[in-house]
């Protein structure tokens, strides 16, 4: 077993003042380890608890590490193993057990599924043993590598950014995750929702237009070339499943591979200007935002 192990801790502060107005203060974790047949590699940035709102934006956030690293090897509600129960403000025993347990899971699943491959190249009738042998040397192990950090932050709110990648041995791999979390600095609660209800018809002009502009190379702003193109539900371009975020021009939306869109399209996005979209915000959002 070719083991490799890069850790590392450092704290970043950005200011002095521990209010929660200022900017939130920052621990990273780098850690890279391998197994027989996979290759895990994480990158965590967590709030340094500074005060109950950013200290409840920092046990949210570990809940949302918690999800996608106990699911590594599965999408189904099965845990791989369960959630870590001591202090969450103890950031060393907080992250060797994340990456302990996470190493372990994706170790036992590559394990089984390169044994299952290998079993079954085997019994293959169809390959001579030289094929067979030459076929088992070249199978690829699975990679995995979980991102949680910081993309945005004002006065108000601060915005990380969850995501997972992993890649089976096959042709290519995958991102999933939660997406975009974003909380309030005022009393550390996350925006849950965005959009008014039933507002998906009003804002389909939006959305089109916002997605014309991603798609600019390949349908010239033609609507219905690319609502043609799209894979949509009676017609309708859907909000996508993460979260939306804020920046500077407007309310950010971001679909996954494969929701509106073949693998090729990667990921597509686009900007909802804020004088546009802020009629269809809830007051939680008007507030925080």
């Amino acid at each position: 077993m070719n083991k490799f192990l890069l850790t590392g801790m450092a704290v970043v502060l950005a200011v002095s003042c521990t209010s929660s107005r200022g900017p939130v203060a920052l621990e990273t974790r780098h850690y890279a380890e391998s197994t027989a047949h996979s290759s895990l590699t994480m990158d965590v940035e967590l709030p340094l608890a500074q005060g109950k709102a950013v200290t409840q934006i920092r046990r949210q956030l570990v809940d949302v590490m918690d999800e996608a690293l106990s699911h590594i090897d599965n999408y189904e509600e099965e845990r791989a193993f369960p959630p870590f129960d001591g202090d969450v403000l103890d950031s060393e025993a907080l992250f060797s057990y994340y990456e302990k347990n996470a190493l372990e899971s994706l170790g036992a699943a590559s394990d089984a599924d390169i044994n299952d491959r290998v079993e079954g190249s085997r019994e293959s009738d169809g390959l001579t043993e030289e094929e067979k042998e030459r076929f088992i040397a070249r199978l690829a192990g699975w990679e995995y590598e979980y991102t949680l950090k910081k993309v945005g932050e004002t006065d108000g709110y601060v915005v990380f950014d969850s995501q997972n990648y992993i890649s089976r041995g096959g042709t290519h791999g995958g991102i999933i995750g939660a997406g975009p979390q974003t909380f309030s600095k005022k009393d550390g609660s996350r925006i849950t929702e965005f959009f008014v209800p039933d507002c998906l018809e009003e804002l389909q002009p939006l959305l089109v237009k916002g997605l014309g502009v991603y798609y600019q190379p390949h349908f010239d702003g033609d609507p219905e070339r690319l609502l043609g193109h799209l894979s949509l539900k009676d017609g309708k371009i859907p909000l996508p499943e993460w979260a939306p975020y804020p920046s500077e021009n407007g309310l950010e939306l971001v679909y996954q591979q494969y929701e509106i869109g073949p693998y090729v399209d990667g990921m597509p996005a686009c900007t909802l200007p804020w004088e546009e979209v802020e009629p269809f915000l809830t007051p939680q959002a008007k507030a925080v935002l």
